[in-house]
């Protein structure tokens, strides 16, 4: 082959690699990048929703999840002498 050839061909390859680069380079600054969420304490969370079922009062209880603090107790002591509930630490 012609070197003339060759060079054009190469200089067409080494053109079309440096444009799909700079392609590459420019759709990578145009992604917004949305920061993580900040991790949230689950077992903190958990343990105030709780504590805010069992202190704040009948009407936030039965709000929450239909039921009196007292018939939640009951519950749990029936579902604690059958071995369905145990205490649990994390």
């Amino acid at each position: 082959m012609d070197s003339k050839i060759i060079h054009t061909a190469c200089m067409r390859v080494t053109v079309n690699v440096i444009v799909a680069r700079v392609a590459v380079i420019e759709r990578e600054r145009n992604i917004i990048y949305i920061p993580k969420q900040p991790r949230i304490n689950v077992i903190a969370q958990r343990e105030f929703y709780i504590y805010s079922i069992l202190n704040w009062g009948d009407r936030h209880c039965v709000e929450q999840i239909r039921m009196k603090p007292i018939v939640l107790y009951n519950l749990c002591d029936i579902l604690t002498s059958r071995d369905l509930l145990r205490s649990c630490v994390y």
